[in-house]
């Protein structure tokens, strides 16, 4: 029989499990928001990862230099199928095929609010309440959350990782799904190794004294990352590849050659001049919360400082690579206000510790709201909506039998064989191309039409319209305008022709 008493002990956990419940609620809405939003960060999202997933599903796709040269896994592309066929399943001519892989990258995502929230759960209540509140509503966050990228994922399984690394007492199911889950994110993203390894070290320091050490917890740590090193092992014997070739190709392609550097190299300090750039102002509230919550997951700030560093060395340098750091430095600012109102709460009593908790949270919200408007959006946070909406519509004609790119229009500017119908091929006329001689791309692909009927162009002012062609719609970008431009008729010898796009990419080292 539950008695009064009962009833009242039991309301606080569940006013707990609502409160978290909600949270989660909330960062589930923002990233499916996120994946519904047109457009990708970069167009690695598409080339490296949803285009190889493509091909796994149709045989058809871009096949870029990394792919070409072996120096991608396939455990990402694997992975991405399933939404992706899901999405050619249910809509074959719409957007869920470019929707669906990104929701589910989204909601992958939400481990970041679990764990946020059980990491400030060890500390209070109220600094488990704004942890997760943060990581569910963050703007960079947010952001990168729907993002089919390696960064996003990779990070997904760390900070999870990094919360079941400080339990008093894990199980050795836990123990080995945080082997499992670095493993993942190592195999993700390689680079993020070194940090996974100081995570690990920092979290369980105390047990690598003699009297402290536990075998058993190494031993399922590393069992659990050897199944995800079996699984992509496995995964790249079945494309017919030597397991982990890739990552001794990636580092003889981008260490030894140096190839990473022909796409732009930047100082050692870049990334701290574009954290500047990027929170601004917010920099000096971020450093105090950080200087109070670091204790509470001390692993995170290793974590976050191998990072920096390690990609501060590397010349090529994107701020997406570091997402791991800027995501483990926000939590840590956001674990530090909720200590800070622990401190306030203590010293002068708990109607202050509330104000000071509304006051917290409203800033929080606030300035993330603030800084994804246009006026404060730095370019390293914006969407790039290149070709959503033109390969869409091209998707939704079934009169198209073949597209072509003609500079300025690149690969790099639409989605790719994924954002089109199955069987659809394409075409690219590109300057230094040496098939097309002396020509310009336009007096090449004028040559070649009867291998496409659809042209998508690039310019910033009237589109060129070629005779027999008619402008069906265009797509506002930045300051210039893509448009599609249509002749009625079918197409001809398309599998002969050497500006197919793949090899173009292949003549041209795309």
């Amino acid at each position: 029989m539950t008695t009064i008493a009962d009833r009242h002990a039991d309301r606080p956990d569940r006013r707990t499990a609502y409160l978290f419940c909600g949270i989660m609620l909330l960062a589930a809405a923002l990233r499916i928001w996120a994946a519904l939003t047109p457009g990708f960060h970069h167009p690695d999202a598409i080339y490296q990862y949803l285009e190889p997933a493509h091909r796994l599903l149709t045989g058809e796709g871009v096949v870029t230099w990394e792919w070409r040269f072996g120096i991608r896994s396939w455990l990402l592309p694997t992975l991405l199928a399933g939404p992706l066929w899901a999405g050619e399943t249910l809509a074959p001519n719409g957007e869920l095929p470019m929707i669906l892989p990104r929701l589910a990258t989204g909601l992958a995502s939400l481990g970041i609010v679990w764990a946020a929230w059980a990491i400030g759960r060890r500390h209070s209540l109220p600094t488990a309440a704004l942890a997760g509140f943060v990581a569910a509503t963050w703007f960079e966050i947010v952001f990168f959350s729907a993002e089919t990228l390696a960064e996003p994922l990779a990070v997904a399984a760390i900070i999870p990782a990094a919360a079941l690394l400080i339990l008093p007492r894990p199980t050795i199911g836990q123990i080995v799904l945080t082997g499992a889950l670095l493993g993942f994110a190592t195999f993700s993203r390689p680079h993020y190794a070194p940090a996974a390894a100081a995570l690990v070290l920092v979290s369980w320091w105390r047990d690598l004294a003699p009297r402290r050490f536990d075998a058993r917890r190494w031993v399922g740590l590393i069992g659990g990352a050897l199944l995800v090193a079996g699984a992509d092992a496995a995964i790249d014997a079945r494309q017919g590849l030597a397991p982990f070739a890739w990552i001794f190709e990636n580092v003889q392609q981008n260490v030894v050659h140096d190839v990473s550097s022909r796409y732009g190299t930047f100082p050692f300090l870049s990334y701290v001049a574009w954290f500047m750039e990027v929170w601004r102002w917010w920099l000096i509230p971020a450093l105090i919360g950080v200087r109070f919550g670091w204790r509470q997951c001390p692993g995170l700030l290793a974590a976050a400082a191998v990072t920096l560093l390690l990609h501060s060395l590397i010349p090529h340098k994107e701020y997406r690579f570091v997402f791991l750091a800027f995501v483990a430095l926000t939590l840590l600012a956001a674990f530090g206000w909720g200590e800070i109102i622990a401190i306030v709460r203590r010293r002068w009593g708990p109607v202050q510790g509330r104000r000071t908790a509304v006051i917290v949270f409203a800033t929080w919200g606030l300035a993330s709201i603030a800084f994804t408007q246009n006026t404060l959006a730095p370019t390293h946070l914006q969407p790039h909506v290149d070709g959503w909406k033109t390969f869409a519509a091209l998707r939704r004609d079934s009169d198209v039998c073949g597209v072509a790119l003609i500079e300025p229009t690149s690969f790099a500017n639409v989605p790719g064989a994924v954002g089109l119908r199955r069987g659809t091929p394409i075409s690219m006329f590109w300057s230094g191309d040496a098939a097309s001689g002396e020509a310009s791309p336009w007096q090449t692909a004028m040559r070649w039409q009867h291998t496409f009927n659809r042209i998508v162009t690039l310019s910033q002012g009237p589109a060129p319209v070629p005779r027999g062609y008619h402008i069906t719609g265009c797509e506002q970008r930045w300051k210039d305008r893509m448009c599609i431009l249509a002749r009625p008729g079918i197409c001809r010898g398309t599998d002969t022709s050497p500006f197919l796009i793949n090899r173009v990419m292949a003549r041209t080292r795309f």
